[in-house]
């Protein structure tokens, strides 16, 4: 069954959810409300039920550092989930997208274009998207058969004066175990990005009245995802001895991965 956008952002909330309730952060944190119930809402995203009869609001949100590669990677992002949706509705098959684009600075003869690939890296300059789709559907019709027996489709295609290779398979993303789309792109890392992270958190400080009504308590829920989704960014102990500008009961930052979890001042 093909689901909705709304339906998609509702499963990956729910995923998210139970990725931090297996940390070790999540699991004290929930054993000590005594949960009872847990619901999907919508303003906040869920309303947790505790044994004293309180109702927690938790909202969620996800953080990705600025940086100037961001939109190239979501776009071509965006055209290949579209890419994904139609091959399941329009073929019945499900598959998983690879895109990368030529970078002629790597096997450049000159100095001046490695030094520029090694301190510049990634790409940020966005192609025609009405023709990249157009392309990479061609490529998707034309092997149609080959994917549904299980064959790995690579193939080159240019868009005005750059080039992409697509890689289509019918088998979910060995790292995310989706059928989505995912862009090899990369960015300068930055280190400890602690305003962008207090903007994010007063987007929903914003919010507070409408995530609080009805409810005791509000948390925040603010995950972060990795690299591989275009987020270059890394935190180290300066997190945690910043003091945030914070409306919620709790603010609690967890790696999109689920390998870690923190609480932040």
């Amino acid at each position: 069954m093909i689901m909705s956008k709304n339906e998609i952002k509702e499963t990956e909330e729910k995923e998210q959810v139970e990725k931090f309730l297996k940390t070790k952060v999540g699991q004290e944190w929930y054993e000590g409300l005594g949960v009872i119930d847990c619901v999907k809402s919508e303003a906040p995203d869920f309303k947790i039920k505790t044994i004293n009869d309180d109702t927690i609001a938790l909202e969620i949100t996800k953080f990705i550092a600025e940086n100037k590669n961001l939109k190239f990677s979501q776009a071509l992002t965006r055209i290949g989930n579209k890419i994904c949706r139609e091959a399941e509705k329009e073929y019945n098959l499900r598959i998983h997208i690879l895109i990368d684009k030529y970078d002629e600075r790597e096997f450049s003869i000159h100095l001046k274009d490695h030094l520029d690939y090694a301190y510049n890296p990634g790409f940020s300059e966005l192609p025609d998207a009405k023709i990249l789709k157009q392309k990479m559907h061609d490529v998707l019709k034309n092997n149609i058969e080959k994917l549904r027996q299980g064959w790995l489709v690579q193939e080159w295609i240019q868009v005005e004066n750059e080039y992409f290779k697509i890689s289509i398979e019918s088998f979910a993303c060995p790292w995310t175990g989706k059928y989505d789309c995912h862009v090899n792109n990369a960015g300068m890392v930055k280190q400890n990005p602690i305003d962008e992270l207090q903007i994010c958190i007063n987007k929903k400080n914003d919010k507070i009245q409408s995530y609080s009504k009805d409810c005791t308590k509000c948390y925040l829920l603010i995950i972060v995802p990795n690299a591989y989704n275009a987020n270059y960014c890394s935190f180290d102990n300066s997190l945690f001895e910043h003091k945030f500008n914070s409306k919620f009961e709790k603010i609690f930052l967890c790696e999109e991965n689920g390998k870690y979890a923190y609480t932040l001042n």
